[in-house]
């Protein structure tokens, strides 16, 4: 035997084997794309047959016998051109000149000896236009596909290329004897080129499949352990079902995780969070039923969902709940528009994608227990810390009081007589003032956290409320630059909160500034009013800067200075300005220090809609008055608002 008919010997028994291998597979689980693989391999399994036999029995030259063997070879690619149809859509009118070509060319070849070169020009022709178009869409076809998919039509692709080719080179052969010699052998290695590239297609072995998975698990395990430290649910869960689909190659997949209290599984969809009944659409069935649920035709299924279903292009549906410990998290739901596209084994890494991603689901869900026992022990740390602070500071000014207090009534006691000691009512004044700033402070603090404190919004000028604080400063001694601009600079605010908020930090400035005067800068710029106040003293130290604006913050260098103050004025100043639609922040002053800068819009959106309410301040003209309007303010309760 030679090499050329041993290897035209293995590729008849592999084309047999082939044939085998689908028609098994059909009969046990009937499909078009099956009966269609059915259809193309068994043609070319029929002409090893009947060739066979032809040759047993000594009529291999009969003219019946010549025309079924060509029936049977041009059906081989109207059978690829079915298969087209399965994997990927495909016009009407190309199947049907198809079969149309494929009815004449059996008709032409009954009618006239197949050594006829009409017969063979017809035959070739046929063979490269509907071949060479299926080949071509199913090349297409991985391209546009992932995945295990995308190496499936790679194979078929290289399959159907070959064994087009090899067709080509039978025929070309016979209608042109000179180069049978070039041809028979190129055919021969085409054809096993062929039937091997079909088998790793349409029936590849369990390990080329897990070899061909390999990648894509990896992939998705990488990206899913990434995902346990991704914050945000929404985008956690977009990831993992991406991932899943990558790994199937599939048109997409979606996580439903259930919500016990509502019946509903909750689902991560393209426009945002999505709920829907738990026993909705196929995931909510094998979420309720606890168990895999395979759905070929998605529509025939579940009728009422239909347009869902056509919506996203899941025709196919393949879903299993997901559980850990036995104890249901949700459903994991993948889809394609073809049934093709998945194959009885992926079942198995349906089942493994979703037990990981139980795991990673009851992970994040621990994950974020964890963090929520953090802040409580953040909290409960702050709340301490907070007690300490505040006990502190009240005590310093509460003992002085008490103190004087005390010296003043043993002396009326024992010389009433006497004149009151001014210096000691002033003390006694000075520290009561210091607890009422503390106490108010905690108030404005609570109030503005819980956006009841209520702002009096009006027209000022804003200009007139910055000179007022530095006018107020330099009466009582203290040097304070000012360079403010010699125009209106209109807002509508509340301005004594915001005299409060540019005295804060004013006060600040004189405090933490060194020897050098602070100075105030106030200007208008591109719709905003902006004012900055500048020191050059101690700064603050870069690691503790994103926290500035912090309730109970104090940077560690305050303390140098002086030990008084609970941090409450810096976040103080940021929550009122935000309430009038601003912005405060703080920048490094060159040289050493600190500069402070607010902008108010003069036209602000204030607070969001959903806070707003309407709060009316003692107007001067009465509210029939048709020019009156109600003041915005930040609560409803009027037992809230400032004294």
């Amino acid at each position: 035997m030679t090499a050329l008919e041993l290897i035209g010997l293995v590729n008849q028994v592999l084309f047999i084997g082939l044939f085998v291998a689908v028609l098994v597979a059909a009969l046990r689980r009937p499909t078009r794309t099956r009966l269609d693989a059915v259809l193309l391999f068994g043609s070319a399994a029929s002409v090893v047959v009947l060739g066979r036999i032809a040759a047993w029995l000594g009529f291999a030259g009969d003219h019946w016998l010549q025309s079924v063997t060509l029936v049977l070879l041009n059906l081989a690619p109207l059978a690829m051109l079915r298969l087209v149809d399965d994997f990927s859509e495909s016009p009407r009118w190309v199947q049907t000149a198809g079969l149309v070509a494929f009815v004449a060319i059996g008709v032409l070849g009954f009618v006239l000896p197949l050594t006829n070169d009409a017969v063979l020009l017809a035959t070739m022709a046929f063979l490269v236009v509907v071949g060479g178009y299926a080949a071509f869409a199913f090349a297409r076809q991985s391209r546009v596909t992932r995945g295990i998919t995308s190496r499936r039509m790679t194979a078929v692709t290289v399959g159907a290329a070959a064994f087009v080719a090899a067709l080509f080179a039978v025929f070309l052969g016979a209608l042109n004897p000179d180069v049978a010699q070039v041809s028979a052998p190129t055919a021969q290695l085409l054809a096993l080129l062929a039937v091997s590239a079909f088998f790793l297609g349409f029936t590849p072995p369990r390990w080329v499949r897990l070899v061909w998975r390999d990648p894509d698990v990896r992939r998705f395990l990488e990206r899913s352990t990434q995902i346990i430290g991704v914050a945000d649910d929404y985008a956690a869960l977009s990831q993992m079902q991406a991932a899943a689909a990558d790994a199937f190659g599939a048109n997409g997949a979606v996580i439903g995780v259930a919500v016990p209290e509502r019946g509903t599984l909750r689902y991560a969809a393209r426009s945002g969070w999505e709920e829907y009944a738990d026993d909705r659409y196929v995931g909510g069935r094998a979420f309720t039923d606890r168990r895999r649920v395979v759905v070929l035709d998605s529509a025939a299924f579940d009728p009422d969902n239909v347009d869902d279903y056509r919506r996203v292009g899941a025709r196919t549906v393949i879903a299993t709940p997901i559980e850990a410990e036995g104890q249901p998290l949700g459903v994991l739901t993948v889809f394609a528009d073809r049934a093709p596209i998945f194959a009885e084994d992926d079942l198995w890494l349906l089942d493994l994608l979703a037990s990981h991603t139980g795991v990673l689901l009851e992970a994040r869900a621990l994950s974020a227990r964890a963090s929520e026992l953090r802040a409580r022990e953040d909290a409960a740390r702050l709340k301490e810390e907070f007690i300490s602070a505040a006990a502190h500071d009240l005590r310093t000014p509460l003992t002085v009081v008490l103190g004087q207090a005390e010296l003043l009534q043993r002396r009326v006691l024992r010389r009433p007589s006497e004149p009151a000691d001014p210096t000691s009512i002033g003390r006694i004044v000075r520290e009561a003032h210091r607890l009422r700033d503390l106490v108010t402070e905690l108030l404005d603090s609570q109030r503005l956290e819980e956006s009841s404190a209520v702002l009096r919004f009006e027209r000022i000028d804003l200009r007139e409320v910055v000179e007022a604080v530095v006018e107020r400063h330099r009466e009582y001694g203290t040097s304070v630059e000012a360079d403010i601009a010699p125009l209106e600079l209109t807002v509508d605010a509340d301005a004594g909160r915001l005299e409060q908020v540019i005295e804060n930090l004013v006060e600040n400035a004189l405090k933490y500034g060194g020897d050098t005067a602070p100075s105030v800068r106030a200007w208008t710029e591109d719709g905003l009013v902006l004012v900055s106040v500048v020191d050059h003293g101690i700064g603050i130290p870069e690691p503790e800067r994103e926290r500035v604006f912090e309730r109970f913050f104090r940077a560690s260098n305050a303390h140098s200075i002086t030990d008084t103050g609970i941090g409450l004025g810096l976040y103080i100043c940021r929550r009122i300005v935000e309430a009038h639609g601003g912005r405060i922040w703080f920048e490094q002053t060159a040289g050493g220090g600190s500069t402070f800068l607010l902008s108010v819009p003069t036209a602000p959106e204030r607070i969001e809609a959903s806070e707003v309410a309407t709060e009316p301040a003692a107007p001067d003209t009465p509210p029939t008055d048709p020019t009156w309007n109600p003041t915005p303010a930040l609560s409803t309760d009027p037992a809230h608002a400032d004294a």
